[in-house]
């Protein structure tokens, strides 16, 4: 029953404000914005208010803004299960972590989770974080960069690198095959990507953190219809913008390896069985 108005702004802060300014003129009557810069776009939040619109924060947090929801997943857990999968990998040694944009406050997040568990009494003296950067723009070609840099100088000493995202972990993986360190690396993602996924089964990747895209559609929808009613989300969470109480429609997340790839991803529809195993099918093993 929604008309749907979808604009891309290509990592475009200024570009975005723009696009969100035109759909407030064309009388929208809710926002659902994923904010290239989680700070710059309070300026939409702002623009939209002003015109009555409630605003819906989808997957990212705009902060500082008073959103009406925030609808996302859990994203500390996101990391928490990363970096536990990659400590049970690799449960001592040395670690590279490649953070996904700084300027997306789900970063900040997810950095969190990893460092929750890093920091654990367990684990704090068996691993050490001996380079970390923050990626712009989720920008595959620079952790690549990054990691071939690190490698140069640190070899065979590095034992794990937890990755933002899937297309972070491909560029290291990437940079670990070219220094001749295929296997002994261990490198986590998250987003379940296909690709990623491919990689699981061949054994390049060890896990990555499968959020399901559809409940998160779902739960936007149910909250634009009550906002469209005039009533108030209420959720049981809430999340802090900086300045003000949000609340948050949290989802929760999977854990994906190679022991649960099956039952997770492939059974959900997210990906078909044989796209996952094309990589194996090819070399005759699947």
């Amino acid at each position: 029953g929604f008309e749907v108005i979808v604009k891309n702004a290509n990592n475009d802060s200024k570009l975005q404000i723009e696009q969100v300014n035109d759909m407030i003129a064309s009388g929208i009557d809710v926002l659902v914005i994923v904010p290239h810069d989680s700070e710059e776009a309070a300026a939409c939040v702002s623009a939209a208010k002003k015109a009555g619109i409630p605003v819906v924060s989808y997957d990212r947090l705009v902060r500082n803004a008073n959103v009406d929801v925030y609808v996302s997943f859990d994203n500390v857990k996101v990391g928490i299960v990363a970096a536990e999968s990659l400590v049970k990998a690799v449960p001592q040694g040395e670690y590279i972590i490649l953070n996904g944009a700084e300027n997306d406050n789900n970063c900040k997040m997810f950095n969190e989770g990893f460092m929750t568990v890093l920091n654990r009494p367990e684990n704090k003296d068996k691993i050490k974080v001996v380079a970390e950067t923050w990626v712009e723009d989720w920008r595959r070609e620079l952790a690549f960069e990054f990691v071939s840099e690190v490698l140069k100088e640190k070899g065979e000493s590095i034992k794990g690198i937890i990755a933002g995202n899937d297309s972070l972990a491909w560029g290291a993986i990437d940079a670990i095959s070219v220094a001749r360190l295929t296997g002994k690396i261990k490198v986590v993602g998250r987003d379940a990507d296909l690709a990623a996924c491919q990689r699981i089964v061949e054994g390049t990747q060890v896990s990555t953190v499968y959020k399901p895209i559809k409940k998160l559609v779902e739960e936007t929808l149910n909250c634009c219809k009550i906002l469209l009613e005039g009533k108030k989300i209420s959720d049981q969470n809430v999340i802090n913008d900086g300045t003000y109480d949000i609340p948050y429609v949290m989802i929760d997340v999977i854990l994906v390896n190679r022991d649960n790839i099956d039952e997770t991803v492939i059974k959900d529809g997210f990906h078909l069985k044989e796209d996952v195993y094309r990589g194996l099918k090819d070399q005759g093993g699947y």
